[in-house]
């Protein structure tokens, strides 16, 4: 699918714009580590980023490194992460990957996307979050938000994250696919473009978004 690339333009420059004036500020977003920010992508899979931040400090600072995440009895991690929903799934998700980090990798976070995104838990967007926000590899990302977004502003119409189009064309849309240009779209669409009610008078996208100006 082509890409109008004055606009993909446009609409990355607005975005980080209006990030860098109106963006969230997460611990995981402050750091490049690769398994802090691991963990936070774990976690934030069906679960918003206010649910995941309410609990991520105390998690982090209780399974400071892979080794001892591993090492951990999985009823332990089930009872850290009772308030966040999921909580079984998600503990044996992270004994399983952990245990193969610190066994397959020395306790090291791969830095290959293909490796991370064989771990029990990941797939393809956690892996390619991983290696863009934590390794500077500029990687297009696909979840949910950036699906709504794209199909409002550019008239897209994707089966979901998993379609193979959606991600040629984000790879086509992204540019240097900057940290901050997933992060902005994250928090338009948690904000401002939202999916009931969305406050398209206040988006700074309105001008150029195919479904405000057909609607």
């Amino acid at each position: 699918m082509d890409v109008d690339v004055s606009k993909a333009s446009l609409v990355r420059k607005r975005v980080m714009d209006w990030f860098g004036l109106n963006g969230r500020t997460f611990p995981w977003r402050t750091t490049k580590d690769p398994f802090q920010i691991l963990v936070a992508e774990m976690l934030l899979r069906r679960t918003t980023a206010s649910a995941v931040s309410r609990v991520f400090g105390k998690f982090i600072t209780r399974f400071n490194t892979p080794l001892r995440l591993a090492r951990a009895h999985e009823s332990t991690i089930v009872q850290a992460l009772s308030s966040l929903g999921l909580q079984t799934e998600r503990a044996k998700q992270f004994k399983k990957a952990f245990m193969l980090i610190s066994k397959e990798y020395n306790g090291e976070i791969p830095q290959s996307y293909a490796i991370l995104k064989s771990l029990p838990g990941v797939g393809r967007y956690i892996a390619s979050a991983v290696m863009n926000f934590a390794y500077g590899e500029a990687v297009p990302l696909v979840d949910g938000n950036v699906i709504h977004l794209l199909s409002r502003v550019f008239g897209t119409s994707f089966v979901g994250s998993s379609d193979t189009q959606a991600w040629d064309f984000v790879s086509k849309f992204g540019g240097s696919h900057e940290s901050e240009l997933y992060w902005g779209i994250i928090d338009l669409v948690s904000m401002v473009c939202l999916r009931r009610n969305p406050r398209c008078t206040v988006c700074p996208l309105s001008e150029v978004c195919d479904w405000y100006n057909t609607k």
